[in-house]
């Protein structure tokens, strides 16, 4: 599947201050469907989504610049590339990490969201924040081995059982984290405490779905509830014991929850 997506979409990347941001387009049709990737994710990263999604609408998969290190540059980045793709509302998906882009972005263009979409993300505690934001800066002062194990154990715990986890285990562990690299892992963590001040903004009111698994690891309970609060208007849909990696263990379930709520 990853062959024959590379082989059909193009990469394009754009520079915007001083990020070298990267789009792959596909598919047709209104409103777009915005893809931000998990854990500053490249564009490619949601293949397994946009072989999908793209039979049903336009979607664009916007992959997180490794220099990126605040949240408003982010923002700025988005917006600059969805304007230049002439999109002016969108279904905005954001996973994760790029759930915290995506509540940013609607929170400064909620004109521009028709629809919001939060997977396997949550609200942040301060005291988790800063920890997070330690425990990944650590990385680019270890040995690039030691960065790729303890990705690979990590990897291999969300995808237990899976059938396709050696692909995943050798996808993230080569390819993205090649692109990223160790500083860039760094900034991720830059990332998750600049992204406290969000509370301090108004909040994106429009219509929201929240995709969230009862046993993700990667936030706590409060800080999934922290999330629902913030966003009460919000449909949500459980995946029952699925993990952080739900659009992978989850695909079809993820799939269909998603284009439910955009036909809605």
């Amino acid at each position: 599947m990853l062959g024959e997506f590379r082989a059909s979409h193009a990469r394009r990347a754009h520079l915007i201050g001083e990020h070298a941001w990267e789009v792959i387009d596909g598919g047709s049709g209104e409103p777009a469907l915005v893809l931000l990737p998990a854990a500053g994710g490249s564009a490619e990263s949601q293949f397994h989504l946009m072989d999908r999604f793209e039979k049903h609408t336009r979607v664009l998969s916007v992959g997180c610049p490794a220099t990126l290190a605040r949240v408003a540059d982010a923002v700025t980045g988005l917006q600059t590339i969805l304007a230049g793709a002439g999109i002016t509302s969108c279904y905005l998906l954001g996973q994760s990490l790029g759930g915290i882009f995506a509540r940013a972005y609607a929170s400064a263009f909620p004109e521009r969201v028709k629809g919001l979409i939060l997977a396997n993300t949550a609200r942040y505690s301060a005291r988790r924040a800063r920890m997070v934001r330690m425990a990944l800066s650590s990385a680019q002062h270890l040995p690039r081995k030691a960065v790729v194990t303890v990705l690979g154990a990590r990897v291999k715990r969300l995808l237990h059982g899976h059938p396709d986890r050696d692909f995943w285990l050798e996808y993230f562990g080569r390819d993205e984290l090649e692109r990223v690299g160790q500083r860039g892992i760094a900034n991720l963590g830059a990332c998750v405490e600049d992204s406290l001040r969000l509370d301090d903004r108004p909040r994106y009111t429009g219509r929201t779905l929240i995709i969230e698994s009862d046993n993700d690891t990667a936030f706590t309970p409060a800080e999934r509830q922290a999330l629902r609060e913030s966003f009460s208007q919000a449909s949500l849909c459980t995946l029952h014991g699925a993990g952080h990696l739900a659009s992978i263990t989850r695909r079809d379930q993820f799939i269909e929850a998603v284009l439910e709520f955009t036909r809605r």
